[in-house]
C-alpha cells in the first residue's frame, strides 16, 4: 500500500512516498520569501504547492493517482486527543478558519482532503500539534478566563517514545516519559501511558527560551515593553517575541552549532547557550514533578540534538531524574506514514471530528 506523506512548513514542502512504513522516496521543496510573497496569505499558496507536489511525484514515476492513502501533518485546529484522525470537512473548516492559528500545515489538510475526495482514497492526520490531553491541574493558568493550552510537537514526541520502547522491549502504554523537543521552538512534555498530561505551549510563549523564541517572561515586563518600545503595536511585539527572541535576541543568530563553536572564546556566547540549556533542564524537572517523580526515561529529540554541546549540557543537568536517550532530528514524514499504516492495517481506529 502506497502512502503519500505531506508536511508543509512556512518555507518548505516535505513529501515522501512509503510502501506501508518503508520509505521509497522523499524530497524537500524549498520556498523563498520572494517566491511566496506574490501569492498572498498562507491559504493562497494552496494551488501553487499542490502543483509542485504533483509535478515532483510525476517526475519520480509515482504519480498521485498511484497513491492508496494520504497522511498530512495537521495544522492548528481545535484541541483533539492524540492518535489518527480522518481528514474530513470539519478538520478542513478548522484549518480554513484560522481560529486556532495560521500555519502552512493548515494548507496540507485542505490539499489532502481535496485529493482524497478526487481519488476516493483515505486522508489522515496523526497526533496534531493541538493534541490536548492535559490533566485538570495542568489547565489552570492562574488567571480566571485564561486556560493553559496544549500546543506542541506531539507528532515527533510520541514517535520517539515508540522508538525508545521498541529498542528497550518496553510497552509505551505503561511508561512515564519526558520528551524535550529541541528546535527553533522548544517543547517539554510529560507522558503518562502515551498521554501528554502536561506541556509548555511554545507557540504562545510558554516555557524555556529557544534559538528564536523568548519563552516565558514576566507579565509586567512584557506590558512595559509593549507600551514603551513598541508603542502599543502588539502584532510587532508578538512577531519579535516569536521570531526574534531567545538566542537571536541576545546574539544575533539562531545557529546553535555555529554559536557553540564560538563559545570557547566568547564568554557571553557561552553564558547565553548555557542559560538556554539550563531553562530546558528546569522544565524537565517541572515535568518530573508533574509525573510524581516516577519517570522511566527522558528523551531528547529535534534538530538541536545533532549538537553534542546541547545534549551533553542538558543530560548532565537532568540524568539524576532518569536515564536520558537521544533521538536527533524530527522524522515527521515517517511518523505520519507509521500512524497512517497503524490505521489502515487495523491496529488503530481513525477518529473523526464532528
Amino acid at each position: 500500500m502506497k502512502i503519500l506523506a505531506l508536511n508543509l512548513g512556512s518555507t518548505s514542502t516535505k513529501l515522501g512516498v512509503f510502501e506501508n512504513t518503508r520509505q521509497l522516496i522523499a524530497h524537500t521543496i524549498r520556498h523563498s520569501k520572494e517566491e511566496l510573497a506574490p501569492l498572498g496569505g498562507i491559504m493562497a499558496q494552496k494551488s501553487y504547492r499542490q502543483q509542485l507536489v504533483r509535478s515532483w511525484l510525476a517526475e519520480q514515476g509515482m504519480p498521485l493517482e498511484q497513491m492508496d492513502a494520504i497522511a498530512a501533518r495537521s495544522g492548528l485546529i481545535r484541541p483533539v486527543p492524540g492518535g489518527v484522525f480522518a481528514i474530513n470537512k470539519a478538520a478542513v473548516s478548522d484549518a480554513l478558519s484560522g481560529r486556532w492559528g495560521e500555519h502552512a500545515a493548515n494548507i496540507g489538510l485542505v490539499i489532502a482532503h481535496e485529493w482524497s475526495r478526487h481519488l476516493g482514497i483515505p486522508a489522515l492526520f496523526v497526533d496534531a500539534p493541538t493534541t490536548d490531553e492535559l490533566s485538570d491541574l495542568a489547565r489552570v493558568s492562574g488567571f480566571n478566563g485564561i486556560e493553559r493550552r496544549s500546543v506542541f510537537h506531539a507528532l515527533n514526541a510520541k514517535r520517539v517514545i515508540h522508538l525508545h520502547c521498541e529498542a528497550q522491549g518496553q510497552d509505551p502504554r505503561r511508561g512515564r516519559y519526558i520528551v524535550a523537543h529541541l528546535g527553533g521552538g522548544i517543547s517539554v512534555s510529560a507522558w503518562d501511558c502515551l498521554r501528554a498530561v502536561d506541556v509548555n505551549n511554545a507557540v504562545d510563549g510558554d516555557g524555556p527560551f529557544s534559538p528564536e523564541r523568548a519563552g516565558s517572561l514576566a507579565c509586567v515586563s512584557v506590558l512595559n515593553l509593549l507600551a514603551q518600545k513598541y508603542l502599543g503595536d502588539a502584532a510587532r511585539l508578538k512577531h519579535d517575541l516569536y521570531r526574534q527572541g531567545g538566542l537571536q535576541s541576545y546574539l544575533g543568530s539562531n545557529d546553535v552549532r555555529a554559536l557553540a563553536a564560538r563559545a570557547a572564546d566568547e564568554p557571553d556566547v557561552r553564558l547565553t547557550l548555557d542559560a538556554m540549556y539550563y531553562g530546558v533542564a528546569k522544565y524537565i524537572g517541572a515535568m518530573a514533578a508533574a509525573l510524581g517523580g516516577r519517570v522511566d526515561g527522558i528523551l531528547l529529540t529535534g534538530g538541536l540534538c545533532y549538537s553534542e554541546d546541547v545534549t551533553r549540557s542538558i543530560t548532565e543537568r537532568v540524568d539524576w531524574i532518569a536515564p536520558c536517550s537521544i533521538f536527533p532530528g524530527e522524522d515527521e514524514l515517517a511518523a505520519l506514514a507509521e500512524g497512517a499504516w497503524r490505521c489502515l492495517s487495523g491496529q488503530e481506529e481513525a477518529q473523526v471530528l464532528a
